[in-house]
């Protein structure tokens, strides 16, 4: 046999082999391919103290209304109660009185706490504020459905000889509480037992006390009006809660009129036909068609 063909034939036998073993190679299944592992990390975790009951306001802390929960590092905020901060919390905090709700779950926090050995009400009060009490009826104050925590505006009505007339003595103040009712849940918003956490405003059907929160000017004012006529309270809208409203500077301020060394205290804005149903007017020698004005920071000497 020539050498030429048998090298043809050599190569015949190598590209054979070779198409042959493609074949075989491409009609396997490709290998399965191995799963990704994903490594999950943990995110760290502390433990903050939350409401395990609903707590009204008004009411004390105690160990059986609140627990440790654990909570996110990332979701933390500076003025939660941490255990790292405050390991012994649930004791420190022991007579505390909230001056806000709680509902279960929500994390304590300082701000909304007084630590004060005196009563509910002077707890809740603002600094330099007056809590003053009237009464009032369902019929005069929006149905009945006025409860703490709503503003009010407090109208005056008195009779005159020319008919009833109303005005607004004081306007956007803030009711601090209706009856015993200091909140919505709790013991101090109705519940006995401490155990609704559903905020259900509760009406009123017969005559109560409504407490409202005043600074000193504005509880003068309130208590000068009791004596005049009949108070009523109109309910507010929440957007107007902290709205200014737009009004004489002298509408909610009383003024001491003082003539031959006698002084009676008045609302400003009052006419001596209002006075004189009082005789205040012929006490002080006021002439007929007299309007009271107030002056800033003095009182209203008229001359001997």
């Amino acid at each position: 046999m020539r050498p030429a063909r048998i090298v043809l034939l050599l190569v015949a036998l190598v590209a054979g082999s070779l198409a042959a073993f493609l074949v075989t190679r491409g009609g396997r299944a490709p290998a399965p391919a191995s799963p990704a592992v994903t490594q999950v990390v943990e995110e760290a975790k502390t433990q903050i103290l939350v409401a395990k009951a609903p707590i009204g306001v008004g009411e004390r802390l105690n160990a059986e209304r609140v627990e440790w929960q654990d909570w996110p590092q990332g979701a933390l905020r500076p003025e939660y109660v941490t255990v790292s901060a405050m390991p012994d919390a649930p004791a420190q905090l022991t007579g505390a009185v909230a001056r806000f709700e709680f509902f279960p779950g929500e994390p304590i926090r300082e701000a909304k706490l007084v630590r004060a050995d005196q009563g509910y009400l002077s707890a809740v009060l603002a600094s330099g504020k007056r809590g003053v009490s009237v009464t009032v009826t369902a019929a005069s104050s929006a149905g009945g459905f006025v409860v703490p925590n709503d503003h009010v505006d407090v109208l005056l009505t008195t009779s005159s000889a020319v008919g009833q007339r109303s005005e607004v003595i004081l306007s956007n103040v803030r009711v601090l509480a209706i009856g015993k009712r200091l909140g919505e849940m709790g013991v101090s918003g109705g519940d006995e037992e401490g155990t609704d956490a559903s905020p259900t405003p509760v009406t009123f059907d017969n005559a109560t006390i409504a407490t409202l929160e005043l600074d000193p000017a504005q509880a003068e004012t309130l208590v000068n009006a009791s004596t005049r006529g009949q108070l009523s309270l109109t309910l507010r809208s929440v957007v107007d809660f902290n709205r200014a409203d737009a009004g004489p500077a002298t509408a909610n301020q009383a003024v001491r009129l003082i003539r031959y060394g006698k002084e009676q205290s008045v609302m400003a804005g009052s006419s001596s036909a209002d006075l004189a149903q009082n005789g205040s007017t012929e006490a002080m020698g006021l002439p007929d068609n007299t309007q009271i004005q107030a002056a800033p920071d003095a009182p209203q000497v008229l001359p001997q």
